[in-house]
Parts: C-alpha cells; sequence; structure tokens
C-alpha cells in the first residue's frame, strides 16, 4: 500500500474541485485493481502527474506508482512543484544527455515484478494544446520487454476550464512483424527467441483477469522474463532495443483516441528519430 499517497491524496483532491482546476475522469471502470501495469499518457503541465495519480485511485491505494521523470525536474528547472514531488513520491530519473533508457527499463521491470506501477509520458517534453508529439523509443522498448498491460491516458484542458482525463482500456502489444526476417546472427537468434518468449507470455497476460490475482499472476510472468536476463540469455541492451517505429505509432494512436478532435500528431524529422531509437 502507499501509504505517502493515501495521507496525500485528500488536499491534493480538494484542490482538483476547485475552479482554476475543476478535474474530471473517464473511463475509471478501466483502471486495473493494482499493478503491475505501464501508464502511457501525453504531456501538457506540471500538474498532469497529479491529475492522474487521482484518476487511478482505486490502483494506488493499493500499488505503488513510478514516473519515469527527466533529472532537471529534481534540480528544480520545471518548478517547485515538480521537485517536491520527486522528492515525496521517487521517481525513476531520466537523464537525456548521458542516456538512461537501459537503466530505466532494468528499474521498471524490477518494480513491475513486485506487482507495482509504471508511470512514462512518451513526449519527454510537455506539448503546446491540441499537439500529440512524437514518442521516444523508451515506452515502446518497456512494452515490449515486460508481459505487462499498457493503461492509455489522455490529458488536457478543457475549452470551458478544467483537467479532463480520459483513460482508455488496458492492451498489449501485438506480435511483432519483422520477428523472422531477423536471423541472420546468432545474437539475432537469441534475442529473437526471447523475444518471442515475451510474445507468448503477454497472450497469457492478456486472459488474466484484473482483480488480484490476476495481476499477480502477471507478475509472476515478468519475473520470468527478469530471471531469464539474469542469466544473460541475451544481451541487456540489444534486449532493451527491440521496439520499432510501428510500435511507437501503436501506443500513439491509442493516447491520441482519447483525446478530442481536432488534436493533431507533431512528427519529427527521420534524422532526429533515430538517435531517440534507445
Amino acid at each position: 500500500m502507499w501509504w505517502r499517497y493515501i495521507i496525500l491524496r485528500p488536499p491534493f483532491a480538494v484542490l482538483a474541485k476547485t475552479k482554476k482546476y475543476k478535474l474530471k475522469v473517464d473511463g475509471g471502470e478501466h483502471v486495473p485493481r493494482s499493478g503491475p501495469f505501464i501508464v502511457v499518457a501525453n504531456h501538457q503541465s506540471s500538474t498532469d502527474i497529479v491529475a492522474i495519480a487521482l484518476a487511478l485511485k482505486t490502483a494506488l491505494v493499493r500499488s505503488h506508482m513510478w514516473p519515469w521523470a527527466k533529472v532537471e525536474i529534481e534540480r528544480g528547472r520545471e518548478g517547485p512543484l515538480g521537485k517536491t514531488l520527486w522528492k515525496v513520491f521517487g521517481v525513476i530519473p531520466i537523464d537525456r544527455k548521458v542516456g538512461q533508457s537501459e537503466e530505466a527499463i532494468r528499474s521498471s521491470l524490477e518494480y513491475l515484478q513486485r506487482g507495482e506501477i509504471i508511470c512514462v509520458f512518451p513526449e519527454g517534453t510537455r506539448y503546446k494544446n491540441k499537439e500529440l508529439g512524437w514518442f521516444e523509443y523508451g515506452v515502446a522498448n518497456l512494452a515490449r520487454a515486460a508481459p505487462a498491460p499498457v493503461l492509455p491516458v489522455g490529458i488536457y484542458r478543457r475549452e470551458g476550464g478544467g483537467i479532463q482525463v480520459n483513460i482508455g482500456r488496458p492492451f498489449f502489444m501485438p506480435p511483432k512483424k519483422t520477428r523472422h526476417e531477423r536471423l541472420e546472427a546468432l545474437e539475432d537468434r537469441v534475442e529473437e527467441r526471447v523475444g518471442q518468449q515475451i510474445d507468448v507470455l503477454k497472450q497469457w497476460s492478456a486472459e488474466a483477469p484484473r482483480d488480484k490475482k490476476g495481476m499477480m499472476m502477471i507478475a509472476n510472468m515478468i519475473n520470468m522474463v527478469v530471471d531469464r536476463l539474469g542469466r544473460q540469455e541475451t544481451s541487456f541492451g540489444r534486449f532493451c532495443r527491440m521496439a520499432e517505429s510501428e510500435d511507437n505509432e501503436f501506443i500513439r494512436d491509442r493516447v491520441l483516441e482519447l483525446l478530442p478532435e481536432g488534436w493533431k500528431k507533431v512528427e519529427v524529422e527521420k534524422e532526429e528519430r533515430g538517435k531517440r531509437r534507445t
């Protein structure tokens, strides 16, 4: 149980009802009762994580949520609220200058293995209203690595004022289309074999109920993945780069479906996408 969330939730809930924020949530019935699962959301403001935490109340009274957060937040560059939340709740740090996606995925797998929740804003920065930015590869790589459900969330300011959080149905990544096209080297075959086994585990996970017993079953499946990696059957670095560009688009489309009509995707150049693969 996440005691700090339970203690601090009431004042945030009161603030969310004020005229300035007027938080409304749709789709709360899609939230699993507990972790492990991966929350993926667009990013509009520094209050997004608070709004999402309030929207996921049913799960967060049972499971801790770990957001991915850039280290600039801890240094106070995103304002006092972000720095305070970093200190109080804890995060998985991301230093984009040195590249830490492998460490973030490793930490995320460990937390998911314990039945906890990971929250990622894949755009990597805030975008203005009605724009959904290009998703960094980190979340797609994590979704490929972990047989855990992904919970899509759309968050935005309503035209009449107030914050809206829309929660979609949890989903699992579909099997990779290019799996049988990359069997040229032994290392590739090992990577593909592990990836194929994870896809099988995802199929089992998809059939598991979203109650306490079902989520424990999913946590055990993630434990199988972590155990296999611990035996070094494949390079962890390669394992953390299994996602393709179609995976990013698949996840981004699930979030876009939760945003109002008129929102558009903001693209980046192909060369820039290549730099962001990890």
